[in-house]
């Protein structure tokens, strides 16, 4: 199990996981203007299946916020 920061709390995730399987736990949509940072880092959606975390990684998942 590794553990990560996500949106100021602390998870819990097995080994190896994805930014996409973090999506999936944490249920999350994945809709166009879903952004998702790694360590003050943009992840590419194209690369979310791909990106790896690792413990202790900082996440931030940022969604639109609609207003008038």
């Amino acid at each position: 199990m590794i553990s990560i920061m996500l949106n100021d709390e602390t998870i819990s995730l097995k080994q190896g996981a994805t930014v996409d399987l973090l999506l999936e736990q944490v249920a999350q949509t994945r809709g166009d203007r879903l952004a998702v940072a790694v360590n003050n880092t943009v992840i590419s959606r194209s690369d979310w299946p791909k990106h790896q975390l690792y413990d202790h990684d900082q996440v931030l998942i940022i969604a639109p916020i609609q207003g008038g």
